[in-house]
């Protein structure tokens, strides 16, 4: 009996093992039967190669890496030759590497896509605006110097083409010589570089209605500011026409707009001067007015005021505020004209001024004196003055000051408001308008008072600006009504107790 026992305990041992081994045959093939099901699941699921498809910023094509091997066997099955055998899609894309027959289909279609979302070239030349020219070129521009000068651009995005630009804001002045600006996709034919520059080159006149204090400014100073302003003193002045005594009398605006000595054009026989960007003209908005959304790093009248006055080393940003100190006696500036269009009361002006609380200043600026006007004008808070070239000097006025433009007689609003209105509110001032009656215009000194000069001034505005201007701005001075122009004075103190 003892030795059945043992037999039968030995056989029960046989049996669970055999049951262990069965069972645990069947978990391993449980596990690998759901890992096959899964990696199937998984590759259904992969998106679309034409989801892996993109432009990696650089202008080459990028795709997954399982689909570079995916791309690469389908090249190897179709037997090409070694030579021409890739290691990577993305070295396909650059054409100067590989011959074109050699890219993957679906590469070349991506970039041919991707090439026509390119925005096309802009143009090199505006020709647009009624008023101005300008050219802009960037790369490999050539200035040939000499009467007349020429730029030459070699482009190979541009089509040939070629202009006569006026490098001055008033395309229309026949007193200034014309650039030719060439484009050509042949860089073989430009000239030979007789000086490199590294920095940008600007090409522009003077002449036109420069000498005239207001067309300084709203012809060429304010202009070039716009245009030369965001190189910080990194650009070259390429000038026609040129002035030396224009040049001398605005030295530290120059100065301050670029480090090198300005070139002569005319006077630089057959240089060629190379830069890698020239701009020919000016950029030009409207008469001493700037649009921050066209200009450069978005440039204001705030913008160019501050700058004259870091360039003139003047003390003032803001004027005198009369709430803060309530004592303080302002300074009123009365710009006394010496030809026409002057006042003819001016003791009674002052005394009214004076009268209502302000210093009152009397000073016009000497020729070439510009640096020693400017701080007259800086220490004023009230600026006042017959519609003139005089007014101009509001662009050294401190913030909050107040200009008043005295309008003569007849219909001359909208030329004076155009003239100094928008700029002098857009530098920050607070701008009056003071239109004077017949009877305050020593014209009727001259005409009796049913002539058309003061019945039918449209009369003589239809015969054009020179006309008009003979009579309404070369024969008439102004002498106020201190009693109907008082309360503009007031209105002045009251600006600066804001």
């Amino acid at each position: 009996m003892g030795y059945e026992k043992t037999i039968v305990r030995s056989l029960s041992r046989v049996e669970a093992r055999k049951l262990g081994l069965a069972l645990l045959v069947g978990c391993c093939l449980v596990v690998v039967t759901y890992f096959i099901s899964m990696s199937d699941t998984a590759a259904d699921q992969q998106p679309p190669v034409y989801y892996k498809v993109r432009d990696n910023g650089e202008g080459k094509i990028t795709l997954p890496k399982q689909e570079e091997d995916k791309v690469a066997n389908d090249e190897s099955q179709n037997k090409k030759p070694a030579a021409v055998a890739h290691t990577s899609i993305k070295e396909e894309i650059t054409e100067s590497r590989k011959p074109e027959e050699t890219i993957h289909p679906r590469i070349r279609e991506e970039a041919a896509r991707i090439e026509k979302m390119k925005p096309p070239a802009a143009p090199v030349c505006d020709l647009s605006n009624f008023r101005t020219e300008f050219c802009d070129m960037t790369g490999d521009a050539r200035v040939r110097g000499g009467k007349p000068s020429s730029v030459m651009f070699a482009s190979a995005r541009h089509q040939n083409a070629e202009w006569q630009i006026v490098p001055y804001v008033r395309k229309h002045m026949e007193n200034i010589e014309k650039v030719a600006v060439k484009v050509t996709n042949d860089p073989e034919s430009l000239p030979r570089c007789t000086a490199k520059n590294s920095v940008p080159a600007i090409v522009f006149a003077l002449g036109g209605f420069t000498g005239n204090y207001y067309h300084d400014y709203t012809d060429v100073l304010l202009p070039l500011f716009l245009t030369a302003r965001q190189f910080h003193g990194e650009v070259q002045f390429l000038i026609t026409n040129i002035q030396v005594w224009w040049l001398l009398k605005y030295q530290p605006i120059i100065k301050a707009l670029t480090r090198y000595e300005p070139v002569d054009l005319d006077r630089s026989g057959d240089q060629v001067f190379c830069h890698p960007h020239v701009m020919v003209g000016l950029r030009f908005h409207n008469d001493l007015v700037i649009e921050p959304p066209r200009a450069p790093n978005g440039y204001s009248m705030l913008d160019f005021t501050a700058f004259l006055r870091a360039t003139y080393g003047l003390q003032r940003d803001r004027a005198v505020s009369l709430r803060e100190q309530p004592a303080r006696r302002p300074r009123l500036l009365l710009v006394a004209r010496n030809g026409t269009r002057r006042f003819a009361n001016v003791p009674e002006i002052v005394r009214v001024g004076e009268e209502l609380g302000f210093e009152v200043v009397r000073a016009d600026a000497k020729f070439g004196n510009v640096s020693g006007f400017a701080g007259v004008v800086n220490s004023c808070d009230v600026i006042m003055g017959v519609h003139g070239a005089g007014l101009t000097n509001f662009v050294f006025m401190p913030r909050n000051a107040v200009l008043i433009q005295i309008v003569p007689c007849c219909e001359l609003q909208g030329m004076a408001a155009h003239t100094f209105r928008q700029p002098s509110t857009d530098a920050g001032l607070h701008y009056l308008e003071y239109n004077i009656a017949v009877e305050e215009s020593t014209l009727l000194e001259i005409y009796p008072r049913d002539h058309p000069v003061f019945t039918d001034p449209q009369s003589l505005h239809r015969k054009g600006f020179y006309e008009m201007g003979k009579v309404y701005l070369g024969q008439q001075n102004v002498r106020l009504d201190l009693n109907r122009f008082r309360p503009f004075l007031l209105k002045a103190m009251d600006l600066l107790r804001q």
